[in-house]
């Protein structure tokens, strides 16, 4: 792959274009990737709104019908449900791993076999996931392994 970057000191806004002799797999995740550097989430925290990069978002968990999103040190709640959170972010990078969770594929620091067929994953900020056994194949695949 080639990247060129070109200054234009009067252009109004980024423009990408991705010249390829067809538009396979990986021209369609290039394509996501950049899609999602302009998707944002608005959260609540300490009665303030701030507005979430998913990138920052290390995993995002329902608990008592409400749904949170954990990024290094912070807690935030949004107003999404976890069905609208999966449509709205890229399944190439987030991925439901539980009933209650989905997450940042990229946060994973590593794994760890668990009981039953489940998996623990720990993020880069050590907090522990159980991703269970109905999520392990398609996490496999997502990180093109078999043998995790």
């Amino acid at each position: 792959m080639k990247i060129v970057i070109e200054e234009i000191k009067n252009i109004e806004e980024i423009e990408v274009i991705i010249r390829c002799s067809s538009q396979d797999e990986s021209v369609r995740k290039i394509e996501k990737t950049l899609r999602q550097i302009d998707n944002h989430i608005l959260a609540k925290n300490n009665d303030r709104t701030f507005i979430l990069s998913p990138s920052d978002v290390y995993y995002f968990e329902s608990v008592d019908n409400k749904v949170f999103a954990y990024t290094q040190k912070e807690l935030y709640e949004t107003s999404y449900k976890l069905y609208e959170l999966e449509s709205l972010l890229d399944p190439s990078i987030f991925l439901r791993v539980n009933k209650n969770t989905v997450l940042n594929i990229s946060k994973i620091g590593f794994f760890k076999s668990s009981l039953n067929g489940r998996m623990e994953a720990t993020l880069k900020n050590n907090e522990a996931i159980i991703i269970t056994r109905t999520y392990v194949n398609t996490i496999k695949r997502m990180l093109g392994g078999t043998s995790l």
